[in-house]
């Protein structure tokens, strides 16, 4: 019954949506909201795989892989529907002339859904070593994704961090320090367990090296933050990414297929919900952010000569999503460049279409993040029923998304120093 009412739900959106062409600010919605369904289902179907009464997972029998199979089988089906789907629309809008491109992206809803129920239904059918390459190449594409989500969770924190400080009241600049504070000191406080969870029962180096680095770089960045030589440091930024760092290394050593080191084996398969809620937040966090901000954090990344700023300014706000309340415009596009016959010019329609193309992109490679967040990076040994979600692939892949996100931010500090010619702000 819930499987079905998603599809229904799938069905009414896609068919309200396709009354009329969605303002442009605004097409981004339908496409979470079947994002949110999917993965939604994914998980009842990842809960409850036995309660069907007909041969689903192409042909794969109950009794020959067990439900553990069924549940993750379950998922890399719909997320591979997902992927599919956003790979197409990326693969149309690319291909379309940039007019025809919009038009696409922002409508035709009902059609796509439409398209995305029997799509997804087929999934089922398809056999178990089809459906293990997919999920051996979603690991691989995930740690783009990584990389991406990086990105976006920096700028978040700067943005937030600006927020506060802009305030100019003495409450803000004391939350601040405040938040600042208490993700220090439970970082601090969860590396000493972390210590001790994944150290003690062996030599254990890996992961006492892995824990070394965690505890040891963020030191060394917020040292360096809080000198005069960086002007934009700041105390709540660092302490946002150190504490990240640390929620991602728990994850990294609880994937330790060590039995030694690891004291969370036992109930690793039982602990993972609160991982996955979390995860699934910073998967909607990412594409948010990213999708509407993606030029303007790259910008901030590796700035822009400094001779040019005035114009990189203009670029940026005329690349910026359209203000539906500006009162100078009649027709909610803002300050978005339009022809004499009303209709946008093609510099405009070319921007829409790259970020288009770019949201898109980042929805396939989301989807592929999702099939690993949702199984844990399964090994795909089914032969041990929580051995599959232990693995050192698992470990080194998290572990190296924390060193990632450690580099990208001490880049955002040491680059204004190393190359005053660039303007970062």
């Amino acid at each position: 019954m819930s499987c079905c009412g998603i599809c229904c739900a799938l069905c009414c959106c896609g068919a309200i949506c396709d009354k009329a062409n969605v303002k442009t600010e605004y097409a981004r919605l339908p496409y979470a909201a079947l994002f949110f369904l999917s993965i939604l289902l994914a998980v009842i179907l990842r809960n409850n795989q036995t309660s069907f009464g007909f041969a689903l997972f192409g042909d794969i029998e109950l009794e020959a892989c067990g439900s553990d199979c069924q549940s993750d089988q379950a998922v890399f089906r719909v997320c591979l529907a997902m992927t599919l789907f956003f790979a197409a629309n990326f693969l149309a809008v690319l291909a379309l002339p940039a007019g025809a491109a919009a038009d696409f992206h922002s409508g035709y809803f009902g059609w796509k859904f439409l398209g995305f129920i029997p799509l997804l239904v087929g999934m089922f059918f398809i056999d178990q070593d089809n459906m293990d390459e997919f999920a051996m190449a979603a690991r691989v594409f995930s740690i783009v994704f990584l990389v991406i989500q990086a990105i976006a969770i920096i700028d978040t924190t700067y943005r937030v961090h600006y927020w506060m400080i802009d305030k100019e009241q003495s409450g803000w600049d004391a939350a601040n320090l405040s938040i600042s504070a208490a993700l220090y000191i439970a970082s601090a406080i969860s590396i000493g367990f972390m210590f001790s969870w994944f150290t003690e029962g062996g030599p254990c180096h890996v992961q006492k090296f892995i824990l070394s680095s965690v505890l040891l770089i963020p030191i060394l960045y917020t040292a360096f933050a809080i000198t005069s030589a960086v002007e934009h440091g700041s105390l709540f930024v660092s302490a946002m990414i150190t504490a990240y760092g640390v929620y991602v290394t728990f994850g990294a050593l609880s994937s330790d297929p060590s039995e030694t080191c690891n004291s969370f084996i036992d109930t690793s398969r039982s602990a993972d919900t609160w991982e996955i809620v979390l995860g699934i937040a910073f998967v909607a966090i990412s594409i948010t952010y990213i999708a509407y901000n993606m030029g303007e954090s790259s910008s901030k990344l590796f700035g822009k000569q400094s001779d040019d700023e005035e114009d990189g300014k203009n670029t940026a706000a005329a690349a910026s999503i359209p203000d539906s309340k500006d009162p100078e415009s009649e027709d909610g596009r803002g300050g978005v460049e339009v022809t004499e016959g009303g209709g946008l010019s093609e510099e405009e329609l070319g921007k829409q279409k790259l970020n288009a193309v770019i949201f898109h992109l980042l929805m396939t490679l989301a989807s592929m993040y999702t099939c690993m967040l949702l199984t844990r990076w399964t090994s795909l040994d089914y032969s041990n029923r929580d051995g599959r979600y232990l693995s050192e692939e698992s470990m080194w892949i998290q572990a190296t998304s924390v060193w990632l996100i450690f580099s990208l931010y001490s880049w955002t500090l040491a680059a204004p120093v190393f190359f005053p010619d660039r303007d970062f702000s």
